[in-house]
């Protein structure tokens, strides 16, 4: 069950965390005491994830911790089926990692992204690797610490691509311009085919979905995404936001086997 992925969108940012190791070629995340950073990325939420009439078959935390390296700031996300979930999906495990830089006028590029998925005792892991200089992505696909795949995805310079965690922190930082209703993006992002985009908007009230699950409170924006990055008909997600500006709830629709599913900040 691909659904652990729609993770995504909905925890990124969120908190101090353990020492992450930067050197291993799969991220890993220590049980060290973090450095403290800036007070906005100072939380630690967890997420319930359901569908249909189930309210908890995943469970998530999103973390954030600045590295000790200067300027480096690591992400990481990790998430695992519980209950009758986890019997049917063979204990599926998923964890993502973005390592990002910190650069001089306060925006965030992506420096490196893996993503790493255990299932039956088998760990499939992707990591993309930015090349500024050389203007290329690294894309590496490694089968049970394997090396299985491994090429160059051209970039342009001037429009760099980030990985969406790295994306998620620069538009809740402002990077994009402010979070509020009739707002417009599109960032340049990557997969292994190539260099995309992702679009977000801002929705109006007479735009909101989902009105008996996202509450007048919450500002709601719509994602697009490609369409394989969550096994989606049409790789639209919607987020709402408390008035911290945390995602508290999420809906990726349509995956293909599944139908609708929610993310609900515990």
């Amino acid at each position: 069950m691909r659904f652990l992925i729609v993770l995504f969108l909905f925890f990124v940012l969120v908190t101090p965390v353990s020492q992450a190791n930067t050197e291993n070629v799969l991220p890993d995340v220590s049980e060290n005491e973090p450095e403290r950073i800036d007070p906005q990325f100072e939380y630690d939420v967890n997420y319930d994830l359901g569908f249909l009439w189930l309210d908890k078959v995943a469970v998530a935390n999103f973390k954030l911790q600045k590295s000790t390296r200067p300027d480096i700031y690591i992400a990481s996300l990790s998430a695992k089926t519980v209950g009758m979930a986890a019997t049917l999906t063979n204990n599926r495990k998923q964890r993502y990692v973005s390592m990002m830089r910190k650069m001089p006028d306060g925006n965030f590029r992506s420096v490196r992204h893996t993503s790493q998925k255990e299932k039956g005792g088998i760990v499939r892991a992707k990591i993309y690797m930015f090349d500024y200089e050389k203007g290329t992505v690294k894309y590496q696909y490694f089968k049970n610490n394997k090396l299985i795949d491994e090429y160059d995805i051209e970039i342009d310079r001037d429009r760099a691509p980030s990985d969406i965690l790295t994306t998620y922190v620069n538009l809740v930082t402002g990077a994009f311009g402010s979070m509020e209703v009739g707002a417009h993006y599109k960032v340049p992002t990557f997969s292994k085919k190539g260099i995309g985009d992702i679009t977000i908007d801002f929705l109006s009230a007479d735009k909101r979905p989902k009105k008996s699950f996202f509450s007048e409170d919450l500002l709601i924006c719509r994602v697009l995404v490609d369409q394989e990055v969550f096994d989606t008909k049409d790789g639209v997600i919607y987020i709402g936001y408390d008035e911290k500006r945390l995602p508290a709830r999420g809906i990726v629709t349509d995956i293909i086997g599944m139908g609708d599913v929610r993310g609900v900040m515990k």
